[in-house]
C-alpha cells in the first residue's frame, strides 16, 4: 500500500488524484498547511500545533494489506444497520481522503475529505450522511479495522465552481474552494 498516488495503479477516483495527492502531501509536511484545513473551526485551537498521525494510522490501516491506493484515501465500509449515517437512496459511503491530529493532551481529532471538482455535483444524500457518518466513526458503532480511535473529528469539503455553498456550508465543518486550497497546498491543480 502506497503512500501518495504513484505509478497509476490506484484506479480510485483518477481525476481527483491529484487534488487529493496535493492535500496529503500538505498535511503531512506542513504546519501551515494543517492548520489551514482546521480553518476557523472550533478545533483550531485545540489541533493547530497537533502532529500527523502519518505512521500511526498507515500502519492501522495493514501495512500487508495490497490496496493499490495510498493508506489515507479511500475510506470505505458497510453503514450501520442501526444508524443514522446514511440517507436514503443515496449511494456513496466513502471518504475521499482521512487524516488524524493528535494534540499535546492525547486528544486526537480525524479530518474526514470530499473532493468535488469544478461542475462536480454531490451524490443524493452525500452531504447530509458526512457528519452523522464521521460521528459514526468515532464513537466506534461498529467494529472498524484499520480506523485509529479519535476524540473529535472533523468535515471539508474542497469543491469549485457549481457548488451550492449555502446548502453544503450546513452540512460540512469547513468548505474549502479550490482557487484557496492552491495558495496552501504545492501542486494543487489548476481547474
Amino acid at each position: 500500500m502506497p503512500e501518495f498516488y504513484e505509478g497509476g495503479f490506484c484506479k480510485y477516483q483518477p481525476r481527483a488524484q491529484p487534488y487529493l495527492g496535493a492535500i496529503a502531501r500538505g498535511f503531512k509536511e506542513s504546519a501551515n498547511a494543517r492548520a489551514f484545513l482546521l480553518g476557523d473551526t472550533k478545533f483550531f485551537e485545540t489541533y493547530a500545533r497537533a502532529v500527523p498521525l502519518w505512521q500511526e494510522q498507515w500502519q492501522m490501516r495493514d501495512p500487508t494489506n495490497s490496496m493499490l491506493c495510498p493508506f489515507w484515501s479511500n475510506y470505505w465500509y458497510n453503514p450501520c444497520k442501526s444508524c443514522d449515517c446514511r440517507i436514503d437512496k443515496s449511494v456513496s459511503m466513502e471518504i475521499d481522503a482521512m487524516f488524524f491530529l493528535r494534540n499535546s493532551a492525547a486528544r486526537t481529532l480525524a479530518i474526514h475529505i470530499e473532493m468535488k471538482r469544478d461542475a462536480e455535483l454531490l451524490s443524493i444524500g452525500q452531504a447530509e450522511a458526512y457528519r452523522p457518518r464521521a460521528k459514526c466513526y468515532r464513537d466506534q458503532r461498529r467494529v472498524r479495522k484499520g480506523l485509529p480511535p479519535h476524540d473529535d473529528f472533523l468535515t471539508v469539503l474542497f469543491c469549485g465552481r457549481g457548488a451550492d455553498v449555502s446548502f453544503v456550508e450546513q452540512h460540512f465543518d469547513r468548505v474549502i474552494f479550490h482557487e484557496r486550497a492552491r495558495d496552501v497546498f504545492p501542486g494543487y491543480p489548476v481547474a
